[in-house]
This record gives C-alpha cells, structure tokens and sequence, in this order.
C-alpha cells in the first residue's frame, strides 16, 4: 500500500489529492509573487490530533516531507520547502476552552484568530488581534514570526502564548508549557513547568520540530474605553519623529502604527501638504479619567517633538480596527471594465526587524534605494513596535508583474537593501529560505547550529518541514528526492 492509500485511509479519501490543480492551489503567498512557488506533492486534510499522529508516522514510514498549513498573512509564509505532503489544519477550528475567571483560552490549531477574539469579546476578554486580517489561524500565528496589535504594550502576539499541545516527529502527542498540566484541576494556569520554557522551542519554528494541533492563551481584560490619534511630522523631522515614537513606547501605550504618505495615499486629503510620515496611535483605558490623562501624555510627547494632530485619520482608522488590511492603493471606479484594470500585484520587501533608535537610517535607506530603482512612487510604508523598543516594520509595493523590467527592478532593489541592512544585524519576520538571505542565520551562527542539533535529535528522519534550519535549500533538491521515493 502506497502513500496515498494509507493517508487515505487515515482521513478519509476525500481529505487527500496529489491533483496538480488543487496543489498547485497551495504553492503561492500573494504577497510575495508568482516567482517563488512552494508547491506540495500531497494535500491532506486533519481533522483530529490522532489523525495527525497517525501522518506523521505514516511520513516516518515513507520518509516523505509534512509541512503543517494554517491561513496566514503576508507575514507568515509557510510551505513545503522540498515538496511532500502538506497538512492542512483548517478543519481542528474548534475553541476547547475560554475560562474567563482566570483569563485564559485554549483552541485547536485551525481556530481563526479572528474567531477565538470574537468569543472572548463576549466574556470581556481580549487578545491583541493580529495586524493581516481576521483570517490568520491561532497556531500559523505562533510557530510563524507574527506580530499583531497591542506589540506596543504587549510584546508580540507569541508572547501571549503560554502552551502548545504538539505532535513530534515520532508520532507522540505532547504538550508542553500551560498544556503539559491542561486535564489536571487546576487547568492550563502558567507557561513554565519546573525546568527550561518548551513553549519557545515550538514558537517560529515553521512546525520543524513539532506540529501544533492546541494553542494556549493568556487573556487581557478588554477594557472599555478606547481612543484613536493620529499625529504627522514631515521627512525633515525624522529623528523628532522617532523621539516621539520612543516616547510612547515608553510609556506602554496600547498600540503604535508607524506609516508614511505611501501607505496613507488613500487618506491623503487629511493629510498636510508636508506630512510624510505619521503615527496613528491606540490608547485604551477603564474609565474615562484615565483615557483622557493617556490621551494628555501621548499629546504632551507628539508636540513636544515637533508632531502635528491630523483629525479625522485616525477616526477613520477605528472604523475598520481590528481588522486593518494592506489597502492597494487607489481601485479603478467599479464602472471600469475588468479587461481594463490595471494589473497590479502587491509585493512586500521584507518584513524587517530591527532597533527602534535606527528607524531614520533604515527608513532613509530604503527611500534611497527605492527611488534609485524607480520604485518609490508605488511604494508605502508599515510598521509596529513592540514594548522592548523594536520595530517590525514591511514596505509594500504595487507592482505589474507582468512586466520583467519592473519586477527585475524590484528584486535588485530588495537585494541590495538586503546587504546593507544585513551587515548591520538586522534579521526578517520571514527568515525562511528561499525568502530571505543566508546570512540570516549565519550571522547567528551559534544559535543556528543550536536549531539544527535539536531538529536532528528530534526528527532523525528530517521528516517536519525540512529546509527549515538548512542554508541555500533548493526546491529542486526536495523534488529529486521525493521522486526517488515514489511521490
């Protein structure tokens, strides 16, 4: 019996296709272009954790790849490095547990993250909802290098996460953090257990050590009163700007957005002529005294840096929160004819990390680059800071890739930016190959071998989601291999 029948076994025939239309239908980030493809050779559908066992151990048997799938956004591209199956998670969406006494919540890896927030709205609970729509799944959401809204005061999305339940390589089933004590009395109460945190093991890992089937959350208190500011500053006063941006940070203010006009060009009539870059802030509070005294020191540090009010933006802002969405910029009137639209594809650079304090060299970099390469025009702006003073910050880029100038274009521009922003330290949301550049892990040498001796201890077989931790992984290669086992 071969590969297909015993995952058809396992799940069902219908849950399983090596179709090349409906694989070829998973092979593609819509925000990285139609040049990297990451195309698995089977798709198969969980919809239980000891199904999940059960493929793992099938793909031990046939050693052949398993790539965990979640719905992700433009900061989180998962996918079958070198081929092999590629495991669907939509279908475990069920919320085993919101516990509002003591602020916690547990749901199945293919729980929407927009779904979970939603159900603790109703208990007065809340989580910081991720910044690339209401799609994200809770688990592609934390063993992928996501951020979302409240990283201000909140750190990163992960660090809410207390505890995964996770299938290993072997086949066992796991869990690790809040859920190694989940059936006890007490409950899934705390991230740590009495020796190292495994919870980090498994988070931003792409599923290569493990693969998460349960997700643990620490709850906030959804408090009840909620304001939206927007202040401006113009090119010339980029380092007011990042004082004001530090400031804030500082002072834990639920949720700061950096953007640029670029990004804001839909908005541009409320902007003032001179405004390039913006702040759009979230400030949230239990009682309106106290909103109005955050309010009063966001103001207090905005003026006291050069920063000017912009009514209305950050109104508009709130209308559509939380569920912000990259706009493409200005849409065709809904008469235009289809075949008339302009073809446009919208690419992101990079979603790049690094120190709040460098935000004008790397911001003034980029702007130099990208009008050097013709690019500018199109280009916009997006970025997020978390409580230890660092930004993930993405530049976003209307393109007609049908054009192979401007694409050609594009990437010098992005590899060149890539070197100069290398040589500094600086390190990438998506660190997978091949989106970013060696150097990501060799410039963390020591940490890297780390990540690549526990993956082989773990996973002899290199079954979960291999190229992970390897440099220069060629799709190629994984499909030679795959095809010398019959896939």
């Amino acid at each position: 019996m071969g590969i297909i029948s015993t995952l058809e076994k396992i799940v069902g025939p219908h849950r399983v296709s090596s179709s090349e239309a409906v694989c070829l239908s998973y092979s593609y980030n819509c925000f990285f272009g139609k040049d990297i493809v990451v195309k698995p050779d089977i798709v198969v559908m969980a919809e239980t954790v000891e199904q999940v066992s059960e493929i793992v151990k099938a793909a031990n048997q046939y050693r052949i790849p398993v790539t965990p799938k979640g719905a992700v956004g433009g900061a989180g591209l998962g996918g079958p490095l070198k081929g092999g199956i590629l495991l669907d998670l939509a279908l475990m969406d069920r919320i085993v547990l919101i516990d509002a006494t003591n602020m916690k919540a547990v749901a199945e890896a293919g729980c929407s993250f927009f779904k979970l927030s939603q159900e603790l709205f109703k208990k007065g609970l809340m989580l910081p909802t991720a910044a690339y729509g209401p799609g994200p799944s809770v688990a592609a959401s934390a063993i992928t290098p996501a951020n979302g809204f409240g990283e201000t005061r909140y750190g990163p999305n992960i660090d809410l996460v207390e505890g995964f339940e996770v299938v290993l390589p072997s086949g066992e089933t796991i869990g690790v953090g809040s859920m190694a004590y989940f059936d006890s009395d007490f409950g899934p109460y705390y991230r740590y257990i009495t020796g190292p945190d495994l919870v980090g093991l498994f988070t931003r890992s792409n599923g290569a050590f493990g693969i998460v089937t349960k997700v643990a959350y620490r709850c906030l208190r959804r408090p009840k009163q909620w304001a939206f500011h927007a202040y401006c500053w113009p090119l010339e006063k980029v380092e007011e700007f990042t004082k004001a941006l530090m400031g804030a940070v500082a002072v834990e203010v639920f949720d700061v957005h950096i953007n640029d006009k670029g990004r804001l060009r839909g908005m541009g009539p409320l902007l003032p002529d001179n405004a390039n870059l913006v702040l759009i802030f979230i400030v949230n509070a239990e009682n309106e005294l106290e909103l109005e005294g955050k309010e009063e020191v966001i103001k207090g540090i905005c003026e006291t840096h050069a920063g000017t009010y912009v009514p209305r933006l950050a109104e508009d802002f709130h209308t559509h929160w939380p569920t912000d969405f990259f706009p493409l910029g200005h849409r065709p009137p809904s008469s235009t004819p289809l075949t008339k639209r302009p073809r446009r594809h919208l690419y992101i650079f990079d979603e790049e990390i690094y120190p709040t304090s460098w935000f004008p060299a790397c911001y003034t970099k980029r702007m130099e680059l990208c009008q050097k390469y013709g690019l500018w025009e199109a280009a916009g702006y997006d970025g997020f800071v978390m409580s230890p003073q660092v930004i993930s910050a993405q530049t976003t880029i209307g393109l007609d890739d049908s054009d192979p100038d401007t694409v050609a274009r594009y990437h010098k521009c992005q590899a060149e930016f890539r070197d100069w922003f290398g040589e500094r330290g600086g390190t990438f949301q998506y660190r997978l190959p091949p989106l970013v550049p060696d150097y990501v892990w060799t410039n963390q040498s020591g940490a890297f071998n780390l990540l690549r001796s526990i993956k082989a201890l773990l996973d002899p077989n290199n079954i979960l989601s291999p190229g992970t931790f390897e440099l220069g992984v060629s799709r190629s290669e994984g499909i030679k291999e795959n095809e010398s086992k019959g896939v």
